[in-house]
């Protein structure tokens, strides 16, 4: 996916992927301290144990020409994000959290999971 961004000038970069229990349990405390709660702190960062990242299948990502939009909401008005959202299914990725979703979470334009493939989903295609 970041070759085919490449390929259209764009730099997509991969900013946080696999994260460890510790690591995230520290995440977790800096926002736990940032928001006040447990409660606020888990819209916008999964307690240890509950986040996308320990699976491997997740990556937040940015525009290495526009970094000030890394981990922000401002990313969604950036080229990448506008050719991610074009292109990244066909990579078999789509975005984890976004507004309004039914889980509750903070938009984050930044986030994506990979789910692979309708035959790696599973999905029968008669041929």
């Amino acid at each position: 996916m970041v070759q085919a961004a490449r390929r259209e000038g764009l730099s997509l970069i991969p900013i946080s992927g696999h994260r460890t229990l510790a690591y995230q349990r520290g995440l977790f405390q800096r926002a736990i301290r940032r928001y006040g709660s447990e409660a606020k702190a888990a819209r916008w960062v999964a307690p240890p144990g509950h986040s996308e990242h320990h699976t491997g299948w997740t990556l937040d990502l940015g525009d290495g020409d526009r970094p000030a939009t890394d981990i922000d909401t401002a990313f969604e008005n950036t080229p990448v994000f506008a050719w991610l959202v074009k292109n990244a299914a066909a990579h078999g990725f789509e975005l984890s959290f976004p507004k309004g979703n039914p889980q509750g979470v903070n938009y984050e334009p930044w986030h994506w999971r990979f789910v692979g493939d309708a035959d790696a989903r599973g999905v029968f295609h008669p041929d």
